[in-house]
């Protein structure tokens, strides 16, 4: 996506956000809490309605070594396996493309319908991504 600010504003706004305001950028993620004895791991609930099911999942997320203005990773430790990292592309002096990949084993109950999940679990994460612009252009 694209973002109308330079990529090392965007990537010092998302990597200082607080974790647990993501629900607010993502609002099928029901809660963000950081371990207090490790600021590097965090856990994860998320909590949302599709296809007539309640879908409940939780997870521990180790957050990697960023690359400076460039690459915020993470992997999962415990819970639902997942990985994923947001990338930043400088388009020029002052805006940049915004990449969010994730990755994350979808569960025996959910195989039958995996592939209709797909598009929506993307205009989700789509929908967190327009988020993040508006309020990146804000800062």
């Amino acid at each position: 996506m694209k973002v109308d600010v330079p990529a090392s504003v965007a990537y010092n706004f998302y990597l200082y956000l607080d974790p647990e305001s993501f629900p607010k950028l993502m609002p099928f993620i029901s809660s963000v809490e950081v371990l207090k004895d490790k600021p590097d791991i965090s856990r994860w609930s998320l909590n949302y309605s599709a296809f007539g099911q309640d879908i409940k999942y939780s997870w521990l997320a180790r957050n990697l070594q960023p690359v400076p203005n460039q690459k915020i990773h993470w992997r999962s430790v415990e819970g639902l396996p997942n990985k994923g990292s947001v990338r930043f592309f400088p388009k020029g002096p002052s805006s940049c493309i915004v990449q969010l990949t994730v990755s994350y084993e979808v569960s025996a109950l959910l195989t039958p319908v995996a592939s209709g999940l797909r598009p929506y679990f993307e205009s989700l994460l789509r929908g967190g991504l327009e988020r993040f612009a508006t309020l990146a252009k804000t800062t």
